[in-house]
């Protein structure tokens, strides 16, 4: 989702809405230090595989990127927990990460993904899609 800050797609006002919260200090956002790996995957994808992006322009997205004071939080410590939800509700421990970070955080996991949502909210109604976010 930290893409659709600076990516133009589906989803960018309610992103940009919650940035700006953050930003303005309505809300805290923490993420797994594996987003920044993520982000440069995708982003790398969509210059080198998909070729829609110049290098020039994904580099600087990544800078932007890294300028946010976003609250990284150690993914090793996260691993395990992980994993296990992993294994339990049969979903990637990539996803599930993220779960486990909201779960030891006691917070909302908000997604763009809504297939995402739709597999595990039931379980874990603390998974919300960015579109059901009122800020």
């Amino acid at each position: 989702m930290a893409l659709k800050w600076f990516l133009p797609e589906s989803g960018n006002p309610e992103a940009e809405n919650l940035l700006t919260a953050f930003l303005i200090g309505t809300v805290s956002l923490y993420a797994p230090d594996l987003l920044l790996i993520e982000a440069a995957s995708a982003l790398w994808r969509r210059s080198v595989v998909l070729k829609d992006l110049k290098p020039a322009d994904v580099k600087a997205i990544y800078r932007d990127l890294l300028t946010l004071p976003l609250n990284f939080q150690p993914s090793e410590r996260l691993a395990a927990p992980a994993f296990s939800l992993a294994i339990t509700h049969r979903h990637s421990a990539y996803d599930s990460l993220y779960c486990a970070l909201a779960i030891e955080m006691d917070c909302e996991f908000i997604t763009a993904d809504r297939n995402l949502v739709a597999k595990l909210g039931r379980a874990m109604p603390f998974i919300r899609h960015l579109s059901a976010v009122d800020l």
